[in-house]
């Protein structure tokens, strides 16, 4: 073989050298990304992701003059469907007509961008007015102007506590529905004020 043979062959050996190098590194650094990750997390977010998008904001606003923010630290949209923004370290407020704001935060979330139909989880908290609801998920309707929290309900206001399974709010009409899973059990109701006995 002649000289220049010798050279090609040694250039397509350095390439595959550094080709093989490369790949290897990229590879260990998505494992060590991946193990990083929390192990409870429902939504996977992958922070290492070119996907990732930090400071997520969304504003919408319905024919009514309702309007509806949502912002998370960072999150993805979802690679099946690209409508459903997955997000965490999430916070969100729905400004009503009245006045009446209702301020929502919660450690995940998931956002539909075609509706604004939002499913919290994780440490939901939700103030409203006197009224404070601590729960593990959030089913929220902009459109409907209602929320389903449940999975350990929590409500607390200046007059009572109580814990349920499951409470519908309908913000328009100001009804609220408490209930349990199983009939059999009962709404665990303490009175808030002094000297009033349950």
């Amino acid at each position: 073989m002649d000289k220049k043979t010798y050279i090609q062959i040694f250039i397509v050996f350095v390439i595959l050298i550094i080709i093989t190098i490369v790949y290897l590194d990229y590879f260990r650094n998505i494992n060590v990304k991946k193990l990083n990750q929390s192990e409870n997390t429902n939504i996977e977010i992958n922070k290492g992701s070119e996907d990732l998008i930090t400071e997520m904001f969304y504003y919408s606003e319905d024919n009514k003059g309702n309007r509806y923010e949502i912002k998370s630290e960072y999150g993805v949209i979802n690679p099946n469907k690209s409508n459903l923004i997955l997000m965490e370290k999430v916070s969100a407020v729905i400004f009503m007509l009245k006045g009446e704001k209702v301020f929502i935060s919660s450690n995940k979330a998931e956002y539909d961008d075609n509706n604004n139909d939002t499913t919290f989880s994780g440490s939901v908290k939700m103030i409203y007015s006197d009224h404070k609801i601590n729960s593990e998920y959030m089913d929220l309707s902009f459109k409907d102007q209602t929320a389903t929290l449940y999975d350990k309900v929590n409500y607390n206001s200046s007059l009572t506590k109580l814990s349920a399974d499951k409470i519908f709010i309908d913000f328009v009409n100001k009804n609220t529905k408490i209930q349990m899973d199983d009939e059999k059990k009962n709404i665990l109701v303490r009175s808030n004020l002094k000297n009033v006995s349950n």
